[in-house]
């Protein structure tokens, strides 16, 4: 018999907390974002089974779950029987998120929450009529090589040529200051006000969460990027160039540098975030990243 409960945020006896569900990180999305924050929590017996990270918001009265902009994915936490027959496993994770479908209805009017790619079985929210739309991200297998198209060749050899180096270190000034620009030029709105954003870099950077990789050329900052870590993978929240860095190649040089240091400290994967802007989602497929699906569950009502 499975039992829901929602909990606001906290650490999980014996259990490890994907980064998304980590109780600090979705205090400080909470804050920033004037949501409620929750953990709903999946019994089987006194045994925590399942979490999911959830953030709500009252709308005239109605309780919903809305998605923050700095929290790409709210991932599910699954402790499945490690010594069970895979058949079990996929029944028992089927049961679990079948329980969460009903628990999230019983709760809330509205739904909006992004799964990670590892949640790919869906049916559970859709026999509770539930919807699951389908959104794309970029990743990196570190087990595979990167395979750049000609193009983006090109531009790793023009960049070698302007001497740019990859260095780490929090500098949030200089960083807003590549993202306003973006801002300007691109017509792209990162849904937060940067006094926001900046209090979540400094509390996530000093939490050992967040990591800043800085692509410099001749002692200045043109190219930075925001990376989350979260055990044996990394997401990439954030990656801005300076106009000029990008027309020589600065992006393709920085990604490439970027998955070649990572690969060295160990990590398994690299986890871009999307692949919603054409013009980022074709650079990404050019420098040769994979595809990888993930499912937003919507309630049947539009949020």
């Amino acid at each position: 018999m499975l039992e829901i409960e929602l909990t606001y945020p906290k650490p999980v006896p014996n259990r490890s907390l994907n980064i998304w569900s980590n109780p600090v990180f979705m205090q400080t999305v909470a804050e920033i974002s004037n949501f409620i924050p929750w953990h709903l929590v999946c019994y089987k017996g006194t045994t925590i089974v399942a979490v999911l990270p959830l953030y709500e918001k009252k709308i005239l009265g109605c309780r919903v779950l809305k998605r923050s902009s700095l929290s790409y994915y709210q991932g599910l936490n699954l402790w499945l029987n490690e010594n069970s027959l895979p058949a079990r496993k996929l029944l028992d994770a089927l049961q679990i998120t079948t329980a969460i479908a009903k628990g999230l209805k019983s709760h809330f009017k509205r739904i909006r929450i992004n799964l990670t790619p590892e949640t790919y079985d869906i049916r559970g929210f859709l026999w509770n009529k539930m919807q699951a739309v389908p959104f794309y991200t970029f990743v990196h297998n570190f087990n595979s090589e990167l395979k750049p198209l000609p193009d983006k060749r090109r531009d790793l050899n023009q960049a070698k040529e302007q001497n740019y180096t990859l260095e780490e270190g929090l500098n949030i000034e200089e960083f807003i200051s590549l993202l306003k620009i973006l801002k300007i030029k691109k017509n792209w709105n990162p849904n937060c006000d940067y006094q926001g954003l900046t209090d979540f870099i400094r509390i996530l950077y000093r939490e050992g969460m967040l990591r800043q990789m800085n692509l410099i050329q001749q002692g200045k900052i043109v190219g930075s990027n925001l990376i989350l870590q979260d055990g044996n993978k990394v997401y990439n929240i954030y990656q801005v160039t300076e106009d000029t860095a990008l027309k020589k190649g600065a992006c393709s040089f920085h990604t490439v540098k970027l998955i070649e240091l990572l690969q060295k400290e160990g990590f398994q994967e690299l986890d871009f975030c999307g692949s919603s802007i054409p013009e980022i989602a074709r650079f990404n497929s050019a420098i040769g990243l994979q595809l990888k699906v993930f499912f937003q569950i919507r309630s049947s009502a539009i949020v």
